[in-house]
């Protein structure tokens, strides 16, 4: 007998907890089970609506897919351990992305007379809502980093402090010396490329840096700040005010987001219209 519901119970436990199966507690056990069932509740009835269409699954497709699984893993002996702790041989696997497929055919079939939005009505829809098209605000962004090491009396949480603080000086006299005194003190990666964060939108540091760095003017520089890695001096080099996605490149992804989103609403229906069928 094929176990090819190791599978998607392995896939739902990767998805929504990042744990294989035996690695959820009991609750999450418990509420992988109810996904699990309805999952395959609506599968099934996907299913015999692709029997009765007279759609399957060609062997190349099969073998693709289970090429692409396949690929996830180091090498051939590190897929065959993994799927042997699930429980999951090669005839249950290949049963198990068959019937994925099927879903996948069929979902696709749905929306197969979708029409996406015309070049002319992607352009109207750009001008009629401008402030969906901004693109953030942006900061070109240099640091030195001082580290602490309790181990390292160069790197006493205070020492660095220190370092860092007459660093700031120096620099707040001279800006022009930041290459060089990053490249010279800055115990960052970011060190080699003369302390360049490079251009940044908001989100996208530590939330202590991030704060600070959109606070400031341009050229300005940071107070001492700490993060996880340890005492930093930002330095917010230029910034790049929000401005309006060009139309050529906001056209495509209008056209696409609206096909896109389109397709999700039919399919959804559809699943809910094909539920509600009678057994």
């Amino acid at each position: 007998m094929l176990n090819w519901q190791a599978y998607p119970r392995l896939k739902l436990a990767s998805q929504h907890f990042g744990k294989t199966p035996a690695d959820l507690s009991a609750d999450e056990q418990i509420q992988l089970e109810k996904m699990l069932e309805h999952q395959l509740a609506m599968e099934a009835r996907i299913l015999d609506y692709a029997a009765q269409a007279g759609i399957s699954v060609q062997a190349a497709d099969l073998n693709a897919a289970l090429d692409e699984v396949k690929k996830a893993y180091a090498d051939e002996e590190v897929w065959k351990v993994s799927m042997a702790a699930v429980k999951l041989d090669l005839p249950s696997l290949k049963e198990a992305l068959r019937r994925e497929l099927l879903v996948s055919q069929v979902m696709d079939k749905v929306v197969e007379n979708i029409k996406p939005l015309t070049e002319e009505a992607a352009k109207a829809w750009y001008l009629d809502h401008p402030r969906q098209f901004l693109q953030p605000e942006r900061r070109m962004a240099r640091h030195i980093l001082i580290t602490i090491d309790d181990a390292n009396p160069d790197n006493y949480e205070e020492t660095s402090y220190a370092r860092l603080l007459d660093i700031r000086g120096q620099l707040i006299q001279s800006p022009g010396k930041f290459a060089a005194l990053a490249m010279r003190y800055s115990e960052c990666p970011t060190a080699v490329n003369e302390g360049k964060i490079g251009l940044v939108k908001a989100g996208l540091l530590y939330p202590e840096l991030d704060a600070a760095l959109f606070q400031l003017p341009e050229r300005g520089f940071s107070n001492i700040l700490r993060s996880p890695m340890g005492f930093h001096l930002l330095w917010c080099e230029k910034i790049h005010p929000a401005v309006p996605m060009p139309l050529d490149e906001a056209v495509p992804k209008i056209i696409a987001a609206q096909l896109d989103h389109a397709k999700k609403k039919l399919q959804k229906q559809w699943l809910t219209w094909l539920m509600q069928q009678e057994a």
